[in-house]
């Protein structure tokens, strides 16, 4: 049947009935499409958390390793205080040893402790030359130690002044590298900052995507739920429609008989021909309408 002759109702259903139907369609290719980027932001929170866990670990080794560069650099200045204080100590007992034996060398007084010690030996002398020579020998061993002394300072003046300049050296290896540890940090927690931003974005919109998913599955389900009753009463209309129909034509037919009835009975009057199936549509109605 056209659609034009359709029931109005039936053709008010019809076109409900397919308008929700287009509606469910593009309901689920929404849901569809929201719940394929809510897997997609899920994705990019688990790799969030692989980021902050890594950077997290990243800033709390170069936390450790910063707290031993500190501790060396103090170290270091305190062993360097000690051997500055060390060396303006040696440099002042050098000064006052050159002072006194200007730049007299051990051989210079081997050299004299061996004359007098020969002259003591050779000499014809008196008992108070001897005296005054062993004097002399005594003070100049004293001498030679003393001179000795001297060098041993120089050369410990020279050590202490070697490991003070590597001390040096070494303490602004520390310091540039306490520097760059300090900018790792701070840029691991740049990053950290970033990604928890980036995170606290990501977790809002995953909740938008719950809330707007939550709420056009409801939409889904109150629109099936009017399908159903739309459908329910198109079957409805459709049946009623079949029923009445039906009825119409069993009346239809019902008057055909009876036209039929009435021609075959007077043609018995006038006493014409009848057929046998005539006779029994006459003589039992009902079958032919049943």
């Amino acid at each position: 049947m056209a659609a034009s002759h359709l029931h109005p109702d039936l053709k008010v259903l019809e076109e409900e009935i397919s308008s929700l139907a287009q509606e469910k369609r593009r309901l689920i290719e929404e849901i569809k499409g929201m719940r394929e980027e809510r897997r997609n932001v899920l994705t990019s929170l688990k790799e969030i958390s692989d980021q902050l866990k890594a950077q997290r670990n990243l800033r709390d080794s170069e936390l450790s390793g910063l707290r031993l560069l500190i501790d060396e650099s103090k170290q270091l200045r305190a062993k360097m205080q000690d051997t500055l204080h060390t060396l303006t100590t040696s440099k002042k007992e050098l000064a006052v040893v050159r002072r006194i034996y200007r730049e007299e060398s051990p051989e210079d007084v081997e050299r004299v402790i061996a004359e007098l010690e020969w002259r003591l030996q050779t000499e014809r002398l008196t008992r108070e030359q001897e005296k005054a020579l062993l004097i002399r020998i005594k003070e100049m061993h004293l001498k030679k130690a003393e001179i000795e002394q001297r060098e041993a300072s120089l050369e410990k003046l020279k050590q202490l002044s070697v490991e003070s300049t590597n001390l040096s050296e070494r303490l602004k290896e520390v310091r540039v590298k306490i520097d760059e540890a300090k900018r790792k940090i701070e840029a691991t927690k740049e990053a950290i900052s970033k990604l928890l931003e980036r995170r606290e974005n990501l977790q809002s919109e995953l909740k938008r995507l719950n809330d707007t998913i939550q709420e056009k599955e409801q939409q889904l389900e109150n629109l099936q739920t009017k399908l159903l009753e739309s459908l329910a009463k198109r079957r409805e209309i459709l049946e009623a429609k079949r029923r009445e129909e039906a009825k119409k034509a069993k009346e239809k037919l019902s008057q055909e008989i009876s036209r039929l009835r009435e021609d075959i009975r007077n043609r018995l009057l006038e006493g014409k021909k009848v057929e046998l199936g005539e006779l029994k549509l006459l003589l039992n109605p009902e079958d032919e309408i049943a």
